[in-house]
C-alpha cells in the first residue's frame, strides 16, 4: 500500500513538472498534417541533404519534427524527446530550473519506472546516478551522446528510406530515386 501511494505521488509530481518542459509528447499527427512542419526557409537542398547527413537533419527544426514523427510511428520517440529535453536543459541558465529540469528528465527518461525509459548501458546509468547528487546542465551528456548515436545508426537509415521522407522530398515537386 505504501509503495502504491509513493508511485502515485511520483506520477502526480512528474505530470505537474513535465508540463513545464517545452518538449511534449502530443497526439499522433494524421497524414494530412504531416507536411505542415516545413517552414518557408527550408529549401529542397536542405531537405535532400537530410538523407546524407544526420547532424544536418538534427540541426534543422523541421528535420527534427519530421524525424520525431517517424520515431513516433515506430514507437521509439522517447529517444528524440530525451535528446531534445537535454538540449533544452543545456540552454537553461537558472540553477534552480536546471536542477528541476534534470530531475524531470531523470524521472521521464532514465527511471526504470518510466514508460518512456531510454535504453542506456549500465556505465552511463551509473554516471547519471552520480551526477544527480548535484545535477547540472551537463548531467546527461554521456546519455545524450549514446542516444544520439543510437538514433543515427538505427532509426536514421529507416527514416531516409521511409515513405514519409519520400513524401517530404516529393512535396517540393522533385521526383527522384531516393
Amino acid at each position: 500500500m505504501m509503495i502504491q501511494a509513493l508511485l502515485f505521488l511520483c506520477k502526480q509530481r512528474r505530470f505537474a513538472a513535465s508540463s513545464r518542459l517545452t518538449v511534449h509528447n502530443g497526439d499522433r499527427i494524421n497524414s494530412s498534417q504531416q507536411l505542415d512542419y516545413l517552414d518557408d526557409r527550408t529549401t529542397y537542398e536542405e531537405v535532400s541533404a537530410w538523407s546524407m547527413n544526420f547532424d544536418r537533419l538534427m540541426k534543422n527544426k523541421s528535420g527534427q519534427k519530421y524525424f520525431a514523427e517517424f520515431l513516433k510511428s515506430e514507437y521509439s520517440d522517447e529517444n528524440i524527446l530525451f535528446w531534445q529535453a537535454c538540449e533544452e536543459l543545456k540552454r537553461e541558465r537558472n540553477a534552480e530550473k536546471i536542477e528541476e529540469k534534470a530531475r524531470i528528465i531523470y524521472e521521464d527518461f532514465i527511471s526504470i519506472l518510466s514508460p518512456k525509459e531510454v535504453s542506456l548501458d549500465s556505465r552511463v546509468r551509473e554516471i547519471i546516478n552520480n551526477n544527480m547528487v548535484h545535477p547540472s546542465a551537463h548531467t546527461f551528456d554521456e546519455a545524450q551522446n549514446q542516444i544520439y548515436t543510437l538514433m543515427q545508426r538505427d532509426s536514421y537509415p529507416r527514416f531516409v528510406a521511409s515513405s514519409l521522407y519520400k513524401k517530404i522530398v516529393g512535396s517540393y515537386g522533385h521526383v527522384e530515386d531516393l
